[in-house]
């Protein structure tokens, strides 16, 4: 969280602004129907501990991820809930004009190899609880899913709003370790918000430029690129570099 912090600060001044943390009283209520603090991946914990009261300005889902909204659902009046000991909710999604969205679970019995993290899928609870109809999988983790949103609201999507490009690799399995390799060669390199084999954010300090690389996923079946730079004739530099290597990277 301290590099998440120092990254949207550098990109963005003042986006941590509004960020309230929750309580230790809130997390362990938060934890206690899952089994107690160490049933909540660290990574969640974390979160929890800088900003699990209010992201401030920052949207992380169309809903909430306030703890304060969390435990309220879980003092609802009794219904049939997901297995406290399988999932895990942090985010309730909201009712808009297009329906109600989903809500977000961790999947407590998939965790990631170093312990830190878990699973996640996308769903509308009482469609968990029911069976019936299929989970998305947005993000293959926690840390994926705040990685690329936190990218997407602080850079990506900040004005001028048409700066950022978008690129599709196909579908190649060998395209993203391509793709990675060739932006190290232009001096990018990781940032404060680490990385996972499905999500790889990098940054070139020399030229205030930032590339997200997304693998395939079963939503998104290809490699994904986002590029932007702070300046447009960089922008556009590394944009010429990119569309000469695009078919190679491709694997075309």
């Amino acid at each position: 969280m301290t590099g998440l912090l120092a990254f949207m600060e550098r990109w963005k001044p003042g986006s941590t602004e509004g960020f309230e943390p929750a309580t230790a009283e809130q997390i362990v209520a938060l934890a206690k129907p899952h089994g107690g603090l160490h049933a909540l991946p660290p990574v969640y914990r974390e979160f929890l501990e800088t900003m699990g009261a209010s992201t401030g300005d920052l949207r992380l889902t169309f809903g909430t991820t306030s703890i304060s909204a969390l435990l309220a659902d879980l003092a609802a009046p009794q219904r049939e809930r997901p297995d406290s000991r399988h999932f895990l909710k942090f985010a309730i999604g909201e009712d808009d004009d297009n329906g109600r969205q989903p809500d977000e679970f961790f999947e407590l019995t998939r965790p990631t190899p170093d312990g830190r993290d878990a699973a996640i899928l996308s769903i509308r609870e009482e469609d968990l609880v029911s069976r019936k109809s299929n989970a998305e999988r947005l993000f293959p983790t926690f840390s994926d899913w705040l990685r690329s949103i936190v990218a997407s609201r602080v850079v990506f999507e900040t004005e001028p709003e048409k700066q950022t490009q978008y690129y599709s690799l196909g579908e190649q399995p060998g395209t993203p370790a391509r793709a990675y390799e060739f932006f190290t060669r232009l001096g990018f390199s990781l940032t404060e918000l680490g990385a996972s084999a499905d999500v790889v954010l990098l940054e070139q300090p020399e030229r205030g430029a930032i590339a997200l690389l997304s693998a395939p996923s079963t939503w998104i079946p290809r490699t994904g690129v986002q590029l932007r730079a702070r300046d447009k004739t960089q922008q556009r530099l590394l944009e010429e570099i990119f569309s000469d290597h695009e078919k190679a990277l491709s694997g075309g």
